[in-house]
């Protein structure tokens, strides 16, 4: 299924709507009068580059939209970069996507736009339905949001009508795949460490042990938890699980505070999948229905003038990382000048993740039809540039852009000539041509 196109149009500010982590949102008007939400990305305050965070959430929903789109999940409109006509804000790269004028889930509860007690009963069925289903189909392609919180949960008038609501996951900055031919990290790899928002933080994650796509379900158990009870706020990791736990065992029994406490199952291996959660009972009494499994191919979202030439790019490319089965005759076990040189390089960074490699050949290649002039791409710094992001994007462990440059060739002698505002001008380049997502395709 296609992602489309982007319309690459212009959009004209009329608002500040409130800054996020990586970056601010105003509200603006496309040209045809239509008001839009347009998140203007932050460069990074030392180099002035892309955040990995940005870079993430554009390459995912770039991806997640037209027929991959789900109702439930914030969709990408288009894609403004600055310096082009009308209002990019003080970033590098502007998102548009639909505005809510409901705003999110944490207001909708303070507000009192969804009903405390009985009366909102139908409310916060809608918004667990929704989200599990947003859930459901991220977790069923292998992407893990890893950010999942009433903040960016944003609320707005469902198409079944008479008051109904439905939530819109929004915020993929810290989303990516994490298993299947897109995962990110190397094989073997897990994830570690602390993520997301203190609050709604898995178990595991703060005990900083392996974790996986059952985090997102703890994260949304204390979502839901909030619908029924107000706002939970506090500051520390341990004080936050602690009073979930209390407020979780002090509910009376329910059918919705079933649903809550199979999702806030301290033992990750015990906690309801999404799919599972959709199959209680609150949801079969209210009519709703598990949604099927809906798969994304993301080697036919991307559209192209001609797909042929494009796959035959990729092919070579992903031979190393897509299972190849058959046992490699000699010629092709032999490796073309560059890709040798991009191994060479790789090595030096230390990369760990095949996948790396074979981006820094497809950018590579793309980069060489972008520019008429450029004779021999191995012989320029945008080789070097096409390594450093493809290691920033699929290595664990990311990258010090300073230090490679100052580092003048002694530990890495091969990027003796890297010079980070080249690799800034290059890195838009790179992303420009790839359509606005990072992974590869074959």
């Amino acid at each position: 299924m296609s992602s489309g196109t982007l319309p690459l149009q212009t959009y004209h500010r009329a608002q500040s709507l409130g800054e996020g982590t990586y970056g601010s949102v105003m509200c603006v008007y496309n040209d045809s009068g239509d008001a839009l939400a347009l998140k203007s990305f932050e460069a990074d305050e030392d180099h002035d580059t892309m955040e990995l965070g940005t870079l993430r959430e554009v390459s995912i929903l770039r991806i997640l939209r037209h027929d991959n789109a789900h109702p439930n999940i914030v969709q990408m409109i288009d894609i403004q970069e600055a310096g082009e006509e009308g209002d990019c804000g003080h970033g590098n790269l502007c998102m548009a996507m639909p505005l809510y004028k409901m705003g999110d889930l944490r207001g909708a509860v303070k507000r009192g736009i969804i009903l405390p007690g009985l009366a909102g009963r139908r409310q916060r069925v809608d918004v667990a339905h929704g989200l599990l289903s947003a859930v459901a189909f991220l977790h069923d392609n292998h992407i893990i949001h890893r950010d999942i919180k009433s903040d960016n949960v944003m609320i707005t008038m469902s198409d079944e009508g008479d008051d109904r609501i439905a939530p819109v996951l929004i915020d993929f900055s810290l989303a990516k795949f994490i298993d299947g031919k897109n995962a990110v990290l190397p094989p073997g790899a897990t994830h570690t460490g602390n993520i997301g928002t203190v609050t709604y933080t898995a178990p595991e994650v703060v005990a900083r042990e392996k974790y996986g796509l059952p985090s997102d379900l703890w994260s949304v158990g204390v979502v839901l938890l909030e619908s029924l009870i107000g706002e939970l706020t506090v500051d520390r990791d341990k004080a936050a699980a602690r009073l979930i736990m209390e407020k979780k065992e002090s509910l009376p029994d329910s059918p919705f505070v079933t649903l809550i406490r199979g999702l806030l199952e301290t033992d990750a291996t015990k906690r309801l999948t999404a799919r599972e959660a959709l199959a209680l009972p609150v949801f079969e009494k209210f009519g709703f229905t598990i949604p099927p499994v809906r798969m994304i191919d993301i080697d036919a979202a991307f559209p192209t003038d001609d797909d042929e030439p494009e796959s035959k790019i990729i092919e070579g490319a992903l031979k190393t990382i897509n299972g190849n089965k058959k046992k490699p005759s000699m010629k092709n076990q032999k490796l073309s000048p560059r890709e040798r040189l991009v191994k060479k390089l790789c090595n030096e960074l230390e990369c760990k993740n095949p996948k790396t490699e074979s981006a820094s050949l497809v950018f590579a290649k793309k980069m060489e039809e972008l520019d008429d002039e450029l004779d021999d791409i191995s012989n320029t710094q945008t080789l070097l540039d096409c390594v450093v992001l493809a290691s920033r994007f699929y290595e664990e462990d990311l990258i010090c852009l300073e230090e490679l440059e100052e580092d003048d060739g002694g530990y890495y002698p091969s990027f003796k000539n890297f010079d980070v505002e080249t690799f800034r001008d290059n890195e838009m380049a790179i992303f420009s041509s790839m359509d606005y997502s990072l992974y590869i395709r074959s």
